[in-house]
């Protein structure tokens, strides 16, 4: 099947730069041509995206699709139907949000794995292509034990139950460090995994060619995390110069999830715990200090928003790139690619995703506005294409 789309003012993330009236010529999924003329193949079919601004689908690159996004507290207890249904409502949203890959990073029944496989299937239509890693690997009493967690102790513990996951089809291996802010009893930042149980599991994702990431939250754990070879530091919001000469020298890969600490802040008169709260605040600052410190050094850093987090929706997913802008001060072209060639390239999908590029798939977001001029644009999506195939369009 050919489609043209027309009128497109195309966003190059590789360059930055805004490319004006583009046709953008798909065919079976694949990006065939983009033309920067008016030109109208006979043979193919049209959508007239009548001066819109054409972007890459976006990445989120840490999302939990079984959460539903409140505290614990108060989020209702349920059956592995019911978090199967909930994973349904929140890739959806994600397609709506402009999200077309993200990467599930703790569930529960190894949901995110069969929902990934019957994805490709195109049994779940309405959905971002997705990764995932099964359950996040703890120690007992550890970071999100109640939840998402798999609870181990010791070097032959956390090796076997690298090896479980990756048995039940993982992509990548969660593990969780330090201590976090939603875990009642837990204290943000202390260590909980050692260097030698970290290096087990992610010796063992090694073997096979997949990946490891680590949640961290202090200068110790990120450190100890580096130095087991972990791939990807999540949230890592204490970094010294120490800390990100390491990252460089490694080619550790990092993903703040900024936009949580400010989603857990703002809902602390809705149900967050007070301590969750408190960790939060005292978190939110070193956070972003700590991703613009990261980003200058050169430290490849991709986008995760946390969603399913206590108040983090997946209908807000590409927030993260507001707060970029926002709060730590990077321009929007620079965001933008966070959230798409630099995610592509730590989910190893960069040959096939990431930029509107030829011979990559077909995955794209079309904005009334730019959002190389106002990044609070990317909040509004009006169309969400994958593999050249509309998939959802806003009504409003």
């Amino acid at each position: 099947m050919k489609t043209a789309f027309l009128h497109a003012n195309l966003i190059d993330v590789l360059e930055g730069k805004l490319i004006s009236n583009c046709t953008v010529l798909v065919e079976d999924g694949i990006i065939t041509d983009i033309l920067t003329n008016d030109s109208q193949p006979n043979d193919a079919s049209v959508i007239d995206l009548e001066g819109s601004y054409l972007t890459p689908g976006f990445f989120d690159c840490h999302v939990h699709i079984v959460n539903d996004s409140l505290p614990e507290a108060i989020s209702p207890k349920k059956t592995a139907v019911g978090y199967t249904l909930t994973a349904l409502e929140n890739l959806e949203s994600l397609v709506k949000a402009g999200v077309t890959f993200a990467r599930d990073v703790g569930d529960v029944h190894n949901i995110g794995v069969e929902m990934r496989e019957a994805i490709k299937a195109g049994r779940v239509k309405l959905a971002p292509d997705l990764q995932a890693s099964g359950r996040a690997i703890c120690m007992t009493g550890g970071t999100s034990w109640t939840r998402i967690g798999y609870e181990a102790d010791g070097v032959d513990e956390c090796r076997k139950a690298a090896r479980l996951m990756l048995k039940n089809g993982a992509d990548i291996v969660k593990l969780m460090g330090t201590g976090g802010v939603c875990t009642e009893g837990t204290k943000r930042g202390s260590i909980q995994l050692s260097e030698e149980e970290l290096r087990a599991a992610v010796t063992e994702a090694h073997h096979v060619g997949a990946k490891a990431c680590c949640h961290s939250q202090n200068i110790e754990g990120n450190q100890t995390a580096i130095r087991a070879g972990v791939d990807i530091i999540e949230h890592g919001d204490n970094v010294d110069d120490k800390t990100v000469q390491m990252m460089v020298e490694h080619g550790t890969i990092y993903d703040a999830t900024l936009a949580s600490l400010k989603w857990i802040i703002e809902g602390g008169n809705k149900g967050v715990s007070p301590a969750a709260l408190a960790k939060a605040k005292e978190a939110q600052a070193q956070c972003f200090a700590s991703f613009r410190k990261v980003y200058d050094a050169g430290v490849l850093c991709i986008l995760g928003s946390d969603s399913g987090t206590q108040f983090c929706r997946h209908a807000d997913s590409l927030y993260e790139m507001v707060v970029m802008v926002e709060d730590c001060g990077l321009t929007p072209a620079e965001a933008l690619k966070i959230g798409t060639i630099n995610s592509a390239i730590a989910c190893d999908v960069d040959h096939i995703l990431g930029s509107l590029s030829i011979g990559k798939k077909a995955h794209m977001v079309v904005f009334k506005e730019n959002p190389l001029e106002n990044i609070k644009v990317v909040m509004k999506p009006q169309m969400t294409i994958k593999n050249g195939e509309v998939i959802w369009r806003n009504k409003d």
